[in-house]
């Protein structure tokens, strides 16, 4: 069922993209992606501050306690962003901005009842908001109601379920923090994590539209909708690698290796000829999903591909560092990896615009990929040293 709920949020995303990449200007289409990104960026902040310790502890009280935080998590950014939004005069930005403290609380009730194995209370509400999602872009296809607008409905009726599902599990919304301050620095340690490791893409899309233009991130993002079904297959894929991977933690070095490269084959078997075919489709399909925005996402496809394509053997690495309970090892290389993300997609799209961009992050996806399986290659090499020492 985790899988299904992660399914239909990456449709959703989807089919938003495909709506605004459509009807917006190119590099309207580049604030709509920023603003998307924080709002990727602030609930992956929440779940690394907030959600994941509620789930280590598991009580009642502490899921409670823990709404009031992310719900504070919210608000400090959304006030953040809005301002930033009506600043620039970008409808996007304000917008995700304002609503951003229910659009963590939607989440963060997500997180919390797929974790504590109440599955069926993330599908109801991910179904529901689906569903507005695709009222809201046919409304946009039927030329109803302008792509600022679809935006509006999607992330209006996320943060309206959000309060509304909190309020019916009975979880307080009132923002508050409520840690000592001992805990706090534990919690906003997790938080620096977060954002110069996993929060690195987002914060990387930031700086581009900082100095290289919103128009290069639209170019990236109209590629990345063509691209759309590569990106649910992964993300379908990715909430099944750490359970798969996790049937054979006791077992032997070789046996959790060829585990770990079976997956990687099946995934890469399933993203391999959409990679191949998308970056191939005629113009008048190109056209038919992104209108004008086809000509700048065109050029940039073949890279956005082989990114794609790439992803899952990076992941399928980095879980298995936390199949072998590396953290450290693990923290290491993604916060290096992470800052050199930033500065490769960033160097690369200043220098080169959105095709500099792009080709960087296959780079930087190459890199990843080589890093983590390396890495765990040694791990696995390191404990099969071990047990064969336990053995003499």
């Amino acid at each position: 069922m985790a899988m299904a709920v992660t399914g239909l949020s990456s449709l959703g995303n989807l089919l938003l993209s495909i709506a605004v990449a459509r009807s917006e200007t190119i590099a309207g289409v580049g604030q709509f992606a920023i603003a998307f990104s924080l709002y990727v960026l602030t609930t992956g902040l929440a779940r690394a501050v907030v959600t994941d310790s509620v789930l280590a502890v598991g009580r009642l009280e502490s899921i409670g306690r823990g709404s009031t935080r992310a719900s504070a998590v919210g608000v400090a950014v959304g006030l953040v962003v809005a301002f930033a939004g009506v600043l620039i005069r970008s409808p996007y930005l304000t917008i995700v901005g304002v609503l951003l403290p229910g659009l963590v609380l939607y989440d963060y009730n997500k997180v919390v009842n797929l974790g504590l194995a109440r599955p069926r209370v993330a599908l109801v509400q991910e179904v529901f908001w689906t569903t507005l999602t695709s009222v809201a872009v046919m409304l946009n296809l039927l030329h109803v109601v302008p792509s600022v607008a679809v935006f509006g409905i999607w992330a209006g009726a996320g943060a309206l379920i959000g309060y509304s599902v909190a309020v019916l599990q009975k979880y307080p919304v009132v923002p508050s923090w409520g840690l000592a301050r001992s805990e706090t620095k534990v919690a906003m340690g997790f938080g620096g994590q977060f954002l110069v490791t996993s929060g690195s893409a987002q914060l990387a899309s930031s700086m581009l539209a900082a100095t290289a233009g919103t128009a290069v991130v639209g170019a990236l993002s109209a590629g990345r909708t063509i691209l759309g079904p590569i990106t649910l297959l992964s993300g379908a894929a990715s909430s099944l690698m750490i359970p798969y991977l996790a049937r054979t933690r006791t077992a032997q070095p070789q046996v959790r290796l060829r585990a770990a490269l079976r997956l990687t084959l099946l995934v890469g078997g399933l993203t391999l000829p959409l990679a191949l075919l998308l970056p191939l489709i005629p113009d008048s399909v190109g056209r038919s999903v992104l209108a004008g925005n086809w000509s700048s996402a065109q050029p940039l496809l073949l890279a956005l591909a082989l990114e794609g394509l790439l992803q899952a053997p990076a992941l399928i690495g980095f879980a298995g560092h936390r199949i072998q309970q590396a953290g450290g090892r693990a923290l290491l290389l993604g916060s290096v990896m992470g800052l050199l993300r930033v500065l490769l997609v960033v160097t690369g799209g200043v220098i080169l615009g959105a095709p500099g961009a792009a080709y960087a992050m296959v780079v930087m996806a190459l890199i990843s990929t080589g890093v983590w399986w390396a890495s765990y290659v040694s791990l696995l090499r390191r404990d099969g040293s071990r047990r064969a020492l336990e053995l003499i």
